[in-house]
């Protein structure tokens, strides 16, 4: 399992959620991708999750986990 953790203080630019976009996807996937081939586990199966963190620093801070976030085909 993979996790990519992004925080916001506001969602002046969008929430945290949002700021995992394609390019952001496919870059986790391929770093995910060279460590299991790095440590010899290519045929294990790969999970990415994201953590998003809004109103950090806030008294409105809001933590959310989405998991299965997207596919190795960043989707």
């Amino acid at each position: 399992m993979f996790v990519e953790v992004k925080a916001r203080r506001s969602a002046q630019r969008g929430t945290a959620a949002e700021a995992v976009v394609p390019w952001k996807r496919r870059r986790i996937a391929a770093m995910a991708l060279d460590y299991l081939a790095w440590t010899g586990q290519l045929d294990r199966p790969a999970r990415f999750d994201v953590v998003a963190i809004d109103g950090i620093g806030t008294d409105a801070m809001t933590l959310q986990v989405i998991a299965n976030a997207f596919n190795v085909d960043g989707r």
